[in-house]
């Protein structure tokens, strides 16, 4: 009686304990995934908004130009992997419309001349 008790408690220990650790690795999982895809978000951010800056600075749209999914200034790469640019002239301001990595990251920027 006292070894089936002892087995009981291994069993019932062990079925929780496995519990317990399929548990923890999908939340793992889960945190990594997340964090990869928020420091996706973030890094292409900071890169639109430095080409924003860029484009603060250089205001002349003539020197763009845009060849399947990549921006040139002056035929020197600008950005890569866009999806969707659009320039809008509407009198003193420059309306940009740019999307990267298939319309998942988007912006509107609004340029004072």
């Amino acid at each position: 009686m006292k070894k089936s008790m002892v087995l009981l408690e291994l069993i019932v220990s062990l079925l929780l304990f496995s519990i317990l650790a399929i548990s923890s690795s999908k939340m793992a999982f889960l945190l990594i995934k997340q964090n990869k895809e928020s420091t996706f978000i973030v890094q292409n951010n900071l890169i639109l908004e430095t080409t924003r800056l860029f484009f603060i600075k250089h205001i002349d749209y003539a020197q763009y130009s845009r060849v399947g999914s990549k921006l040139y200034f002056n035929n020197n790469l600008l950005l890569e992997h866009i999806s969707k640019f659009e320039l809008n002239d509407l009198g003193t301001t420059r309306t940009v419309n740019i999307c990267i990595y298939k319309n998942s990251i988007c912006q509107v920027w609004k340029i004072k001349i």
